[in-house]
């Protein structure tokens, strides 16, 4: 699949609310409802979207994310490592490079969580290197949930586009109350609407570009933003490293001489010392630890109802 202009708008717009209608997506791409809703259905069809998303932002658990890069000895079983990666709760993305080597997305709470990260990857047997990047992203802000809001999320974490009308349907409360609650959850910031997705769907190949740049020069964000001006279809977003003036950017390509174009441009701007490509298979995602502990919250709301 190859993405346009108003694919793009419309992935960014459906990954900070996914639950934004056919209409409403019309109105800002400026084509009609009907061919917002074509668009959306062939990003779903061809496996792009791969699936609508809820989960809680990490500071409801006071969680913060990391970046994580994994060298191996290049003779691991590569199934049984990542089985084993896969294992902790903490990781929620495994990442398989075309190097052998791995990168990670994980959540962690304090040092303590962070230290037990570590140590578990360490120890897996054929990694010989790892380095664990807290990143600089917003974790969201902290929300009081009531038993309303509770209700309506039981519905949601099923499907997070679930109309106002079918949510009033199986929770028992008036349309006009849980669209209420929706906005609330939505408009909190503590709360993920989002989707999961694939950018290697169709003919597409994604890799990330290992940024290290000078930050008496430029910042991080002086290079996001010359990115985002230079390759508005290819860049994506990027995890910016909050121990190291790193910055790992994630573009989709449409053949391997545009990642050799576009590292090779990045190097020339102010500030940036080297330009490193990951080149990685399909993705491996999980639930995080904001999502597993969502579903607990609402396992025992649930109990307790019955």
């Amino acid at each position: 699949m190859e993405l346009d202009e108003i694919d793009k708008r419309i992935w960014q717009e459906l990954g900070s609310n996914c639950r934004y209608s056919f209409q409403y997506l019309g109105d800002r791409l400026g084509v009609s409802a009907n061919a917002a809703k074509k668009r959306v259905e062939k990003l779903v069809d061809t496996g792009f979207i791969k699936s609508w998303y809820l989960g809680m932002r990490p500071a409801m658990i006071d969680a913060q994310f990391a970046f994580i890069e994994v060298a191996t000895d290049g003779i691991q079983d590569d199934d049984m490592l990542v089985e084993t990666l896969s294992s902790n709760e903490m990781i929620y993305v495994v990442l398989p490079l075309t190097t052998g080597d791995y990168v990670l997305h994980a959540e962690f709470i304090g040092a303590s969580g962070l230290l037990e990260l570590t140590s578990f990857i360490r120890q897996v047997s054929g990694i010989r290197k790892v380095k664990v990047h807290p990143t600089t992203a917003s974790p969201g802000k902290k929300m009081e949930l009531n038993s309303l809001h509770l209700r309506v999320l039981s519905c949601l974490v099923k499907d997070p586009r679930m109309s106002v009308s079918d949510i009033s349907r199986n929770s028992g409360l008036t349309a006009r109350r849980v669209r209420k609650l929706v906005d609330e959850l939505i408009d909190s910031d503590a709360f993920d609407f989002s989707f999961f997705w694939n950018p290697n769907a169709g003919d597409s190949m994604a890799f990330i570009a290992k940024i290290e740049y000078d930050s008496r020069v430029a910042k991080s964000d002086d290079i996001d933003r010359r990115i985002r001006e230079e390759y508005s279809l290819e860049y994506f977003y990027s995890h910016v490293s909050a121990i190291e003036p790193v910055m790992f950017s994630v573009f989709m390509v449409d053949h391997l001489f545009d990642i050799e174009k576009i590292s090779r441009a990045i190097k020339k701007f102010p500030g940036v010392a080297t330009v490193g490509t990951m080149i990685y298979y399909s993705a491996i995602v999980l639930f995080p630890p904001t999502r597993l502990r969502l579903e607990e919250m609402l396992s025992e709301y649930n109990l307790g109802s019955d």
